[in-house]
């Protein structure tokens, strides 16, 4: 091969091989540094709910009252009639007869206390109200499933599937209970289809009279 051959292929080498280096120099970021790929974010935890804080029992206010098998709010079934009684100074009293003393306060539904003739415990409380002419329901305690004066009968029932209804005690008014024989029972008596009176006892049914 001649000399002038020789060179001729080698200045094509040396020029394919400066395209290949300037190739790969293409790919390469700003400053000689490769590129990588982009990478994915970790995934952050949900950022737990705060717990809601239960709202205190106020003394004054049966609002924040909640009713369940053991008493309403502050009164408990079982606790001395004359302690409860002296812890409730925003409500007046009033006797219905030996064993069944009213408890009032002005915008809030009256509360009945029970206690065996002669004894000294609680035997059974009650909330009792209706809607006045203009339809507003007095202040009222209101039970674990969010029940209260006012509420509706399609409330009630939905709220407590296992509702029984245990007595009649007018001709528009039934009584119903949620409970058991171990825990006690919440009655409610619902009349023309609206809850007008909540009670608490170890026993279901709602008494016709609680003076008679």
């Amino acid at each position: 091969m001649s000399r002038i051959r020789l060179l001729a292929a080698k200045s094509a080498v040396l020029g394919l091989a400066s395209l290949t280096v300037l190739g790969f120099a293409g790919c390469a970021s700003p400053g000689g540094a490769v590129t990588n790929a982009p990478t994915t974010a970790a995934s952050q935890s949900p950022t737990p709910s705060p717990t809601p804080t239960a709202v205190a029992a106020d003394p004054d206010d049966v609002s924040t009252w909640v009713i369940t098998t053991d008493g309403i709010g502050p009164i408990e079934r079982g606790a001395p009639y004359q302690e409860v009684v002296a812890g409730l100074p925003a409500f007046e009293t009033s006797e219905w007869c030996p064993w069944v003393v009213e408890l009032s306060t002005e915008g809030a539904a009256s509360l009945l206390l029970t206690h065996p003739e002669g004894g000294d415990e609680v035997a059974s409380v009650w909330v009792m109200g209706r809607a006045d002419e203009a339809g507003v329901v007095p202040a009222s305690p209101t039970t674990e499933a969010g029940i209260r004066l006012g509420s509706a009968l399609d409330e009630l029932t939905a709220a407590y599937p296992g509702l029984q209804q245990v007595n009649q005690t007018a001709a528009d008014s039934f009584g119903y209970a949620v409970g058991d024989d171990t825990e006690g029972y919440v009655d409610f008596v619902v009349e023309d289809d609206v809850v007008v009176l909540i009670g608490v006892q170890e026993v279901a049914g709602v008494p016709k009279e609680f003076c008679g």
